[in-house]
């Protein structure tokens, strides 16, 4: 297959981010000054991803699918919204990453040009319908991902987290293929509507081929978005990895994550959906039991944002459970949210340096940084889904399309674990505003503390986001319109 020119024109924003990666690497090098390299990759990166999102924002929920790649490539509103999505999620996590690229000695070149190179792969994946090049697209990201989480070549615990994520990614990564392999045997194609017509004339329950098929690509999906029983890699690989890069992976890969759950669920099984209704709702339950628990007992904010982001993975799949559009619009509405209330949390966490990894680096902190801390005050309570904050907009979309299904008890174990969640949060606000600092606080504090603009302007945009999604939650994601 030959890609014409009307091909390569769906993947503009795709290509962009591509030719910035390979701009980044063969141009750093001509550079000598150091400060001038981050600055400029900084700024490169951040265009790319403005202009890939301006380009995909272009087509509306309403305006026509367009096909191309032999119908393995589509975009609609549905592949758009994600695009548009993962591009935000590049740029703040760029704008986040200026101040500890140089204290973590990170190249920004080749650190840039992975971050774009990982949101291609989340975009090809968004686009994807086809099984094969969601798996390109996927594993694009995947590799990129391994080689960002051990980018800190200096920190033994970066080189543990990659290799363990590396160990366990390829595991995930065969079942989806061994499931692909299996759908393409049972249905003798890869193409999602294919799969789809076959699916719908034999049924799912009736051949145990595609049974297993279905369970092995769920399984692989859900490693992109750390499900439990997949979640075993997050923690350790948000607490090794650079913190922005941490900040990348909690939010842009499990939104392309829920973009290819999410087709594969609306597309193959919109005839007979009782079996994968079935994984998502044990993923699901599980997701938030296990996440919400297990942050209880953490100690490191970047370990408690890892099992808050695996509570936050059950809570979205809530949507998909019924199969439906409004379902899925759901989903789209919580991913759209989710993703900048927990950029905002990790970037406070970016902003206090080193001693923000652990809880006791936020006791005194409204007495130290009064600032600082009100921004980690709202992003908390939007994360527990509190009102008027966009969190408690996000739960209360999902669990309301569970509650119209009739999952009485799945709708229960996800408000009970918001109160589990609650208290898991709410530590952090009272080591903040309730307790006194562990060092003494000088008059000249703050001026010793200032926050790099760029990692400023992502909070605001964050802040601004969280908080106009709680109260106009209309204005935002009223384009979250699913295929």
């Amino acid at each position: 297959m030959t890609p014409s020119l009307t091909d390569l024109a769906l993947l503009i924003p795709e290509l962009i981010l591509v030719s910035m990666a390979l701009a980044l690497l063969l141009g750093a090098s001509r550079i000598r000054n150091a400060s001038m390299v981050t600055t400029a990759t900084v700024i490169a990166a951040v265009v790319a991803a403005v202009v890939a999102a301006l380009i995909a924002g272009r087509l509306s929920p309403d305006s026509p699918s367009l096909v191309g790649f032999s119908g393995m490539i589509i975009v609609d509103g549905y592949s758009q919204f994600f695009k548009v999505l993962i591009a935000a999620a590049l740029t703040l996590a760029t704008l986040l990453s200026v101040q500890r690229v140089n204290t973590d000695h990170v190249r920004p070149a080749e650190y840039h040009a992975l971050l774009l190179l990982a949101a291609t792969g989340m975009m090809l994946a968004a686009s994807s319908t086809d099984l094969l090049t969601l798996y390109l697209g996927l594993e694009l990201t995947t590799l990129s991902s391994y080689v960002l989480v051990g980018i800190t070549v200096d920190k033994p615990e970066s080189n543990e987290a990659a290799i363990k994520y590396f160990l366990l990614g390829s595991f995930a990564s065969a079942l989806f293929l061994y499931g692909i392999a299996l759908a393409y045997g049972a249905t003798g194609s890869t193409d999602l509507d294919k799969i789809a017509s076959a699916f719908a004339a034999s049924g799912v329950t009736t051949d145990p081929l595609l049974l297993v098929a279905s369970v092995l690509i769920a399984a692989g999906l859900a490693f992109k978005i750390a499900a439990v029983p997949f979640h075993a890699w997050a923690p350790d690989a948000y607490e090794g990895a650079h913190t922005p890069v941490a900040a990348f992976l909690a939010t842009a890969s499990k939104v392309a994550g829920l973009a290819a759950l999410g087709r594969v669920s609306l597309v193959i099984f919109a005839s007979d959906n009782q079996v994968f209704s079935a994984i998502l709702t044990l993923l699901a339950a599980l997701s938030i039991l296990v996440g919400s628990i297990i942050a209880i007992s953490q100690t490191n904010m970047k370990r408690l944002l890892a099992y808050s982001s695996i509570a936050h993975a059950g809570y979205a799949l809530l949507g998909f459970i019924s199969g439906t559009s409004a379902g899925a619009e759901a989903t789209m509405t919580y991913a759209y949210l989710y993703v900048f209330m927990t950029l905002g949390a990790f970037g406070v966490v970016i902003a206090l340096e080193e001693s923000g990894e652990t809880l006791d680096g936020y006791q005194g902190l409204a007495t130290k940084r009064p600032k600082t801390a009100a921004l980690m005050l709202l992003f908390l309570l939007s994360l527990t889904g509190i009102p008027p904050t966009a969190g408690f907009v996000a739960k209360f979309v999902v669990i309301l399309d569970v509650v119209r299904e009739g999952q009485y008890v799945l709708a229960i174990l996800a408000v009970a674990c918001s109160v589990i969640t609650a208290f898991v949060y709410l530590r952090v606000v009272v080591l903040m505003y309730m307790k006194e600092p562990l060092e003494a606080v000088d008059d000249d504090s703050h001026s010793s503390t200032q926050i790099p603009l760029a990692i400023c302007l992502a909070l605001a945009v964050a802040a601004l986001i969280t908080v106009v999604g709680g109260i106009l939650p209309g204005i935002l994601t009223s384009w979250a319109v699913a295929p």
